[in-house]
């Protein structure tokens, strides 16, 4: 802006002066097109840099498009292997197989486009008139604890079995600390879910209930069913989880929701971030997808510890990336698409050559993990679109372009490839075979990182032909029977 504003300055100037020398003349004529290429350049940069225009094409959802997506949806029948598909699938497999190991520097922060970011961002309780807005939503039952770690998920309208699969493997590996989980309004969960939550004694929920319109809130409407569950992608608000003082009585009044209608998914980084101010600043919090994970190793085990009583004021954050030998941001149409609504076609061109960091995978000391949420909060309000998925552009934008880099409360941010972190992420393994990779082992049943550890926490399971069918046709019934003998015996511990 200083540029166009000092060129369009001297322009305007050079019209009303004096007549002078040809040679004085001539140096002004010079200078004038220095100055108008300054102003090209200058536009021509904005231009590739501002946000697309916020067009109906571009913020309304396509409803069969997300229907579609193998990301966010259960895979009910995996596809049929194809001659095509397998020729394919050999040459990714034989590229994964015998390429040198993946440069770590893709994963380092662009050099091409950078964001000066403060230093930390607002509230989300900041958007609220008045002053000292405070978080008045309280868990539907559960009790947070403080000086526990806790996982955490936004996992609304699931079946009972992929509660099951989530808490129980988790549970499993001796982990101690709170699952906070965020559902349907209680009338709204499957049979069994809401039996099956109280009785766990880990298990923080709550039952959300949100306002929602087909129509810009002109008039509300009932959240929309998809095969029978709640769609996460409608238009929704968060009415009455902050409060307000009276300023008569000063008593705590809850509040609409300071924001506009706004996709499920993308609401869940405000709900955890009203969760993350339940814990000690050096607790470790695991945000996750809960459909399409489970937990093989407790992920919290050696992890780096900050007592309380440290003078730390800032803690670690830890990312976990997709495959950087079958995906790039600008690869896939959809994280494309993400950042192209999200942000610009310009900046995506930037970004482009960067692997994709997964937004449903995120771990970190409370500190840095309350101050990543806030960002993420930010980013919507600041882009105000209505895709769903723009999650992920946010959760790499936030990276890439460096905009964490000031944060007083993140110490550092790590990024960890596919397979050598505690969180692996199998997504973009989808036209391989994990068997044929040595990523799974049918005879142990155990999917592994590179270096043949065990790998804490599978996430998207569902995206490999076998490891899908073990869990949907074995785990998954011998889950439900095991539930099912527990509660008897607990019935008749009880009637004894």
């Amino acid at each position: 802006h200083q540029f166009i504003s000092s060129s369009v300055h001297q322009s305007a100037s050079y019209s009303v002066m004096k007549p002078c020398s040809t040679a004085s003349r001539r140096r002004q004529e010079r200078k004038l097109s220095q100055s108008v290429t300054v102003l090209l350049l200058s536009i021509l940069f904005l231009l590739m840099c501002l946000p697309t225009v916020a067009t109906e094409s571009n913020n309304v959802l396509n409803v069969e498009e997300l229907q579609d997506d193998p990301e966010d949806h259960l895979q009910e029948e995996p596809l049929v292997d194809s001659d095509d598909h397998n020729k394919k699938a050999a040459q990714q497999q034989q590229v994964v197989k015998d390429d040198p190991p993946p440069d770590e520097s893709l994963f380092n922060p662009s050099s091409l486009y950078t964001v000066l970011g403060p230093t930390r961002f607002p509230k989300p309780t900041d958007k609220i008139e008045g002053e000292n807005a405070q978080i008045v939503l309280e868990p539907t039952f559960g009790t947070h604890r403080p000086d526990h770690d806790a996982v955490m998920a936004y996992a609304e309208g699931y079946e009972l079995v992929h509660y099951l699969q989530f808490v129980e493997t988790l549970l499993a590996t001796g982990f101690e600390g709170d699952i906070v989980l965020a559902t349907s309004a209680l009338d709204d969960l499957r049979d069994g879910v809401e039996d099956y939550l109280r009785s766990c004694t880990a298990c923080v929920v709550y039952a959300t209930d949100f306002t929602c319109s087909d129509n810009n809130f002109d008039t509300t409407s009932e959240r929309m069913q998809d095969n029978g569950g709640r769609m996460s992608f409608q238009m929704c608000r968060l009415d009455h989880i902050y409060g307000v003082a009276n300023p008569v009585t000063g008593i705590l009044e809850a509040v609409p929701d300071p924001r506009t209608g706004r996709v499920v998914a993308t609401s869940r980084y405000e709900l955890y971030w009203i969760w993350a101010s339940q814990y000690d600043s050096h607790a470790w919090l695991m945000l996750l997808d809960a459909r399409d994970a489970y937990f093989q190793t407790n992920p919290f085990t050696d992890l780096p510890r900050t007592t309380e009583s440290s003078s730390k004021k800032d803690g670690l954050l830890y990312f976990f990336g997709e495959n950087t030998a079958n995906t790039r941001l600008g690869k896939s149409p959809k994280n494309r698409k993400w950042l192209e609504r999200g942000y610009s076609v310009g900046i995506m061109k930037f970004l482009s050559d960067k692997p994709t960091i997964c937004s449903g995978s995120t771990m970190g000391e409370t500190i840095a993990v309350e101050a990543y949420l806030r960002a993420m909060v930010n980013e919507w309000d600041e882009t105000l679109v209505l895709q769903k998925g723009t999650d992920q552009a946010f959760h790499n934008y936030l990276y890439y372009s460096n905009k964490l880099q000031n944060v007083k409360e993140i110490r550092s941010v790590t990024v960890f490839d596919q397979g050598k972190g505690i969180i692996n992420n199998l997504g973009a393994l989808r036209d391989l075979k994990l068997v044929d990779l040595g990523v799974y082992k049918v005879e142990e049943r155990l999917v592994y990182n590179w270096d043949g550890s065990v790998s804490p926490v599978v996430h998207q399971w569902d995206r490999d032909k076998l490891l899908f069918h073990y869990i949907s046709d074995k785990v998954f019934p011998a889950t439900k029977t095991a539930w099912e003998e527990k509660k008897k015996k607990t019935l008749v511990q009880k009637s004894s």
